[in-house]
């Protein structure tokens, strides 16, 4: 099989642990080609990926290199030309990190988004990945019958329990966290995860609504009006790597409405998995949190150009869900398909490049048979290995 990796948004971070790994065992058997553009916004390839690759000779590469390379992560300006080079090629297969999802859509071959595969609170590898139509498409369920509805909460029941009841779902814990992170009573409070949005994130160019954060934060305070407490969390990486000075000053000027709540609590539980219990609802775009309030039934209120599993029960009216929310009666994630969706995400869909088990064919074929319930029990295997220990599970 020809298999082409086009990578205009990769990362080397994502090269290294996640790319690589899919190319030595597609290598093995099969002709690969790596399409990309050269180094820019921290994205593409450049020698340090050659000489990742310095042992796979076979492999075939395909940069761009002229004036137009920097469209390819996100709009492509010669797209015709790209689809028409990839058409001579005729790959099989495509495997992408790119945030231009036009062009690739016009490639020949069964094309596939390479997308992070983690699913709070389930712990799971670093570089667990998932081959998806479309990146953003959140908590979808293939129709399933009774009997794999009940092989998959089967399948998922050794481990649920451990999760639903851990240390800072307690109640003592919730209160003593309302308590440090300043959250109010007499009002309703509303979670906002904030997303990544260093400049080699070129996926925001996906979002429905304002950027940078602060403008998306200004956005929801003005929506709010004072109706509501909004408790923000900031995403990780962008602590450690943007400049959140904008998004610091909007919290200053709006300290009665708005809270900027640090990543970890005193108890050491990340705040992020404590908000979504104690919040009224979420506001979510195309977060990968959507896997926690599922979890945790927190109501959702979803502005996305992409689709949403029913089984979450998402609002995309803000107006509808914050009257829900005020009146007690928000629809909630339906809970007990909760179960159900985390055992086929981790059974069904789920990819560990680093698997040694997991051969070249066996990726395609994740690919070409989708749904494949003969794989459940063991994928399951696989990434259960640390649920059952109380003091491992992800929270």
């Amino acid at each position: 099989m020809r298999v082409l990796f086009y990578l205009p948004a990769v990362t080397p971070w994502w090269f290294e642990r996640i790319i690589l790994p899919l190319i030595e065992k597609l290598a093995v058997d099969h002709e690969v080609h790596i399409l990309a553009p050269i180094f820019w916004q921290g994205t593409g390839v450049m020698q340090q990926q050659y000489d990742l690759c310095a042992h796979l000779p076979d492999v075939a590469w395909h940069i761009v290199t002229d004036e137009d390379h920097k469209s390819m992560r996100v709009d492509a300006v010669q797209r015709a030309q790209i689809v028409g080079f990839v058409s001579q090629m005729n790959p099989d297969f495509v495997l992408c990190r790119s945030a231009d999802f036009e062009t690739p859509a016009q490639f020949p071959g069964i094309v596939r988004h390479i997308t992070e595969g983690g699913a709070d609170p389930l712990l799971l590898p670093v570089g667990a990945v998932h081959f998806a139509e479309k990146p953003f498409d959140h908590g979808l369920l293939p129709p399933l019958e009774d009997a794999h509805k009940a092989q998959l909460s089967q399948l998922m029941e050794p481990y649920w329990d451990r999760l639903a009841n851990a240390p800072e779902t307690r109640q003592s814990a919730l209160r003593k966290f309302r308590e440090w992170a300043g959250l109010p009573d007499d009002r309703p409070v509303l979670f906002m995860p904030l997303e990544y949005e260093h400049k080699e994130n070129f996926y925001v160019h996906h979002r429905v609504g304002r950027s940078p954060n602060a403008l998306l934060v200004e956005d929801m305070l003005a929506s709010l009006d004072g109706r509501a407490l909004l408790a923000l969390t900031n995403h990780p990486l962008n602590d450690l790597y943007v400049d959140n000075s904008a998004l610091e000053r909007v919290v200053e000027t709006h300290s009665n409405d708005v809270r900027l709540i640090q990543g970890e609590a005193p108890c050491a539980s990340r705040s992020t998995s404590l908000l979504m219990r104690c919040a009224d609802g979420v506001l979510l775009g195309n977060s990968k949190s959507y896997t926690l309030a599922g979890f945790c039934g927190t109501p959702i209120m979803r502005q996305s150009r992409f689709a949403t599993g029913k089984w979450l029960n998402a609002y995309d009216d803000f107006e509808a869900f914050f009257a829900a929310i005020q009146a007690g009666n928000a629809a909630r994630p339906d809970t007990q398909m909760a179960r159900i969706w985390f055992a086929y995400h981790a059974g069904n869909n789920l990819v560990s490049p680093r698997d040694p088990c997991l051969t070249g064919s066996a990726l395609l074929e994740r690919i070409t048979t989708p749904f494949d319930p003969a794989r459940w029990e063991r994928n399951i295997a696989v990434f259960a290995a640390g649920w059952a220990a109380m003091d491992e599970v992800a929270a």
